[in-house]
């Protein structure tokens, strides 16, 4: 309890440092297990989940999905990938033109260095499971807006009740505060603010680092990324 309580005040004196006055939105409700963004809440039991038939019926929700202008200008909707009974997840921000086109997750030049890192960690990218924060591409790889982050949160949180990994690093600002739940908040902050921190979401820990579409243009950043790794591999039991 007394490392727990350690935790919890130096997550407080982080968020002092970054200027915030009082708790971003959704601060205690991700440190305590609650939902971050208003959904309805799925609870799975242990004994009996089926994983995988849980994810597929996730997945073909996803592939039907027309909640948000997304949906018709997306050539696939991009579902996550990887071991659903994965110790590591990773959380992207949203597809680009290759992972639209494909219907898969990181598999342009930020995939392939996402797919290194995560060899040089010592797994296989069939070992891990591999997610976006929204599931559609956004037009000319634009930000998602955070109506779209809102309307496509259900769907993350769902894969994160299903997969229930030890460990998640959140590739770049806007996974990062999507598990956060600061939507807004964190708008003019860089992922360097944020990076370096081990957040909880739901209780799992939440290890931000920087998206591999950012490593790609300041390659001088990668051991960055590196000592982020290294920190979720601490963390893995």
């Amino acid at each position: 309890m007394g490392r727990e309580i350690d935790n919890i005040v130096e997550i407080l004196n982080f968020y002092k440092t970054l200027g915030f006055n009082e708790l971003p939105q959704g601060f205690i409700q991700s440190l305590f297990g609650q939902n971050c963004v208003s959904a309805s809440p799925l609870h799975y039991n242990e004994s009996s989940k089926n994983v995988k038939s849980l994810m597929e019926i996730l997945n073909e929700e996803i592939k039907k999905c027309k909640k948000c202008p997304l949906s018709n200008s997306r050539k696939n909707p991009v579902c996550g990938e990887g071991n659903i009974n994965a110790k590591l997840m990773f959380v992207g921000e949203a597809p680009g033109v290759d992972e639209d086109l494909q219907g898969r997750p990181f598999v342009g030049e930020a995939g392939k260095l996402l797919t290194s890192l995560i060899e040089k960690m010592g797994f296989k990218r069939e070992d891990v499971y591999i997610t976006n924060t929204v599931k559609c591409h956004p037009p000319m790889n634009r930000d998602p807006f955070e109506s779209e982050i809102s309307t496509c949160f259900d769907y993350l949180k769902r894969e994160i009740e299903i997969i229930s990994p030890q460990v998640i690093i959140s590739l770049g600002k806007v996974a990062t505060y999507t598990l956060m739940g600061m939507n807004g908040k964190l708008k003019d902050l860089h992922i360097s603010k944020l990076r370096g921190k081990v957040f909880p979401y739901n209780q799992i820990p939440v290890i931000p680092t920087f998206h591999p579409a950012y490593l790609l243009r300041n390659k001088k950043d990668k051991w960055l990324t590196w000592e982020d790794a290294q920190e979720a591999l601490r963390r893995l039991r």
